[in-house]
């Protein structure tokens, strides 16, 4: 038949046409599934990086009301062991009744009582214990002076470091935990449910509350070391300097700076005052934070799972702590805290503000300008001072400027960003 005849004439191009079809066919469906699968990867790739980016902004932000609670626990003690109210109270005391000096001429050596009234104002915990206080040997003048001088500089810098290294380490410890938590999710989306896992958990969860039980260490020893060093520091700057001596906003800063450089030249490494660096002071924290869940008890085997996930967890803390990065944050927030202290005060007392005419048909109007040489007795200057160490220790991060202005340091979110995003290492203690 020609139809067949010509089939048989042409087999080969219908057979070549054919493979051609085929080819392409399944071409075209392997290239649609490629397709598919890269979509679908994008996709998968754009919603964890938004997953890990919510967890990770929560987790900066559960770091910020961390360091809130805490906030009181660490400065209460610096307050106490530096009490300027009592010495401004006493200095007042020395004053007799406030219409006699008012009516009286002024005595030699009484020419700051304006200034000690000053700082009384400024200060918000004004309670004497009479009884205790005429047990104990009479300072003197000059010496309530000298002490006053010395407390509130020392207070006021130390309340800077102090919340400069709480912020930096509770942003260390959480974003560790946080990027475990974060790990151990994604491999949960892999895994089924099982009893093992739920015995992990117990155990991971004992780890992460041992290793923020070790901010106890800042809490109550580290600070110690740090009001020690700052106070020895504000000695020798301010040796020579008496209450009335005038000091210009430019001598003021350079004091507060080469008190800044002296306390750093001693901690020049921050480890000892964030960690203990010995097994027997880690087991001392231990032993002052007992666990807070009775139920939990923890057998040998827990405890051979325990150590070397805690282990782990505090030797990579403490080489952050060691690294220049690390370094780099706390100076910088050292800086902004001591900044903003600077700044409050160089408004305060270094600025004018006086009232002019722009033009013939301007009305008089307030106008505010830094007067480089003005100078200030350093007797006014600690009532500004002591009015600034009240307002770092207040809770409320929206009222105390100085835990918002070190929170939104942008080297402190980068270190927290370098912190989470390192993987490697949870991901392999994970998988083994």
């Amino acid at each position: 038949m020609p139809f067949i005849s010509f089939l048989h004439r042409h087999r080969r191009k219908f057979a070549t046409a054919i493979g051609v079809a085929v080819t392409s066919y399944y071409a075209y469906r392997q290239v649609k599934l490629k397709f598919f699968e890269i979509g679908s990867q994008l996709s998968a790739n754009l919603t964890s990086r938004e997953n890990l980016r919510r967890r990770f902004e929560q987790n900066q932000q559960d770091a910020v009301f961390t360091v809130a609670a805490l906030l009181s626990s660490m400065t209460d003690p610096i307050v106490c062991e530096l009490p300027v109210e009592e010495v401004t109270d006493e200095l007042q005391s020395k004053r007799g009744p406030l219409s006699q000096s008012s009516n009286a001429p002024s005595q030699s050596g009484d020419d700051t009582n304006a200034e000690t009234t000053s700082i009384a104002s400024s200060s918000t915990i004004t309670i004497i214990d009479v009884d205790t206080e005429s047990q104990q040997p009479k300072r003197t003048k000059k010496k309530l002076w000298n002490d006053l001088k010395i407390m509130a500089i020392t207070r006021a810098v130390s309340l800077v470091y102090a919340i400069a290294l709480l912020i930096f380490f509770t942003r260390l410890q959480l974003n560790m935990l946080g990027r475990q938590n974060y790990v151990k999710s994604v491999k949960a989306m892999t895994e089924s449910y099982d009893q093992g896992a739920s015995e992990d958990q117990v155990i991971q969860n004992e780890v992460n509350r041992r290793f923020l039980t070790f901010s106890w260490w800042l809490l109550t020893r580290g600070w110690v070391r740090i009001v020690s060093n700052v106070r020895e520091a504000t000695e020798m700057v301010f040796e020579n300097v008496t209450p009335r001596t005038e000091l210009g906003f430019g001598d003021l800063g350079g004091r507060i700076k080469r008190v800044r450089e002296l306390v750093d030249a001693k901690n020049r490494n921050y480890l000892e005052i964030l960690l203990p660096t010995s097994k027997e002071g880690e087991d001392f924290v231990l032993s002052n934070n007992p666990c807070s869940e009775q139920e939990f008890q923890s057998s040998p085997i827990r405890e051979q799972s325990i150590a070397p996930l805690l282990r782990a967890l505090l030797d990579e803390s403490t080489d952050l702590i060691e690294s220049p990065n690390a370094k780099g944050v706390i100076s910088g927030l050292v800086t902004e805290g001591l900044k903003l202290l600077l700044n409050s005060l160089q408004i305060k007392y270094f600025f004018l503000v006086y009232e002019r005419a722009q033009d013939e048909h301007d009305s008089q109007q307030k106008i505010v300008e830094f007067e480089e040489e003005k100078k200030v007795r350093l007797a006014n200057i600690l009532a500004g001072i002591t009015q600034q160490s009240h307002e770092m220790v207040v809770v409320n991060e929206n009222a105390n400027p100085y835990l918002s202005a070190m929170n939104c340091l942008p080297e402190l979110t980068n270190f927290s960003a370098i912190v989470y995003s390192n993987f490697a290492s949870d991901w392999k203690s994970m998988t083994d």
